[in-house]
């Protein structure tokens, strides 16, 4: 879900870049549509679409659906974001997928016994960090730490980024981005960047994710003990709660949002759980179910 924010905060600086470096699209201009609430009970913040023209002066609208990780109902509710905007908005649609971390079922295509639906899928992780890191668009940087030898290149992006003839909202945005990013390959690469540029990326609108994961916290807590013990202990331990907090939060209010009182009825059995991923889970199973026994037999598997 945070990655989804960073995500979005990085490419309303960057659309036409995005477009043209990572999806092979260009265009002249692209605007972001904002989908608006009571369209559909199942709205999601990866939905990002934006209405496009084409160097032709054809009109069109591109669907970017970014994926943390791949779960195989994705294609279907790409489809469903795709078929709702075709009817509001009465244009050729160009759907991508663009998957963060590598996964061994992922596939191009969604079909059944009715309907075959192809979109471009693009795997961020085999994308080569050189080839981004050659080109003039501080914005593409934040990227970085899932291409593939990112990790190696990071802190010469980094530097570019710090460096770079933009304003400070916009690095503060691309380096909070980075950091998010990172965290998915490495916790400690996300500590070592918001070592180094904590005193800009404050001023981000992303950085609220920073704070909500715990890394703020685990700083504090690892200076005070000693960077070594820290960075063993205390950083590690504030990172876990604050994810795990965080998490808990976000599914104790889509609880009781879409299933009222019978939906809060399952969260003492929830705030038990230590495990951050399966938390994560439970928090998309509510945003994409259609009726509590969805969440239930979640449950019940981890029993």
């Amino acid at each position: 879900m945070h990655y989804d924010i960073a995500s979005k905060v990085i490419l309303s600086h960057c659309k036409e870049a995005f477009l043209k470096f990572v999806c092979g699209i260009s265009i002249k201009e692209a605007a972001l549509i904002e989908s608006k609430p009571q369209e559909t009970p199942s709205l999601r913040r990866s939905d990002f679409v934006l209405k496009a023209i084409l160097e032709n002066g054809t009109k069109i609208l591109v669907l970017i659906e970014f994926v943390s990780f791949w779960k195989d109902y994705i294609p279907l509710r790409t489809l469903e974001t795709r078929c709702r905007h075709i009817l509001q908005e009465e244009l050729p649609v160009k759907s991508f997928i663009i998957l963060l971390t590598p996964s061994s079922k992922v596939v191009n295509i969604y079909k059944d016994e009715e309907v075959e639906y192809r979109y471009t899928l693009i795997k961020l992780y085999e994308i080569k960090a050189e080839k981004i890191l050659k080109i003039d668009v501080p914005c593409l940087y934040s990227f970085l730490p899932l291409m593939k030898g990112g990790k190696e290149l990071l802190k010469e992006a980094e530097t570019r980024i710090y460096e770079a003839d933009i304003s400070k909202r916009e690095k503060a945005d691309f380096l909070t981005g980075m950091a998010i990013f990172a965290g998915l390959i490495s916790k400690e690469l996300t500590l070592e960047l918001i070592k180094r540029r904590r005193d800009i990326m404050i001023e981000s609108a992303a950085y609220e994710i920073i704070k909500k994961e715990g890394y703020e916290e685990g700083l504090k807590a690892g200076f005070q003990q000693g960077i070594q013990q820290g960075l063993q202990q205390g950083l590690q331990q504030g990172i876990q709660q604050g994810i795990q907090q965080g998490l808990l939060k976000a599914i104790e209010l889509g609880l009781k949002l879409k299933f009222g009182i019978e939906g809060l009825k399952l969260y003492p059995e929830i705030k038990k759980i230590k495990d951050p991923n399966f938390l994560e889970v439970i928090c998309e199973a509510i945003d994409t179910a259609k009726d509590l026994s969805e969440i239930k037999k979640l449950l019940i598997t981890q029993e």
